[in-house]
């Protein structure tokens, strides 16, 4: 179901997320991507840390107790072999916990998401359509 977004509106958007999950999310850039990994994280699963874009570190860790979220960031990756070299697969092949994954094209062959959110701008800058499937 597509439902429209005003920035101010995005802690209202209520997703059940089981553990382990992965956590897709599509969008082009500033489509908010970062934006709902934040509300994920800090609001969802009630963790409060400083999320940030990890474009130019490929991904992020957040420690909680004795678990791990990773935030990945795919935009700058051309292809599934170079997710391959660099031993990310072993994240998400045993995965415990959640990945939340922007730019998810270059693995969506190989790596099925719990959840796939599909953001898109619409004619108001600070408004988006958002699908959750």
């Amino acid at each position: 179901m597509v439902k429209k977004y005003f920035i101010d509106d995005i802690k209202k958007i209520d997703i059940t997320i089981e553990i382990p999950s992965i956590i897709f999310l599509y969008g082009d850039l500033w489509a908010w991507k970062t934006t709902i990994a934040k509300h994920i994280v800090n609001d969802l699963l009630w963790f409060k840390w400083d999320i940030t874009s990890p474009t130019y570190t490929y991904y992020n860790k957040y420690k909680i107790r004795n678990n791990n979220i990773y935030h990945f960031d795919l935009y700058r990756l051309k292809n599934y072999d170079e997710f391959f070299a660099i031993w990310w697969e072993e994240i998400l092949d045993n995965n415990d916990w959640i990945i939340i994954i922007e730019w998810p094209e270059v693995i969506e062959k190989y790596y099925k998401p719990d959840i796939s959110i599909k953001l898109k701008k619409t004619k108001n800058e600070d408004e988006r359509e958002i699908t959750i499937e």
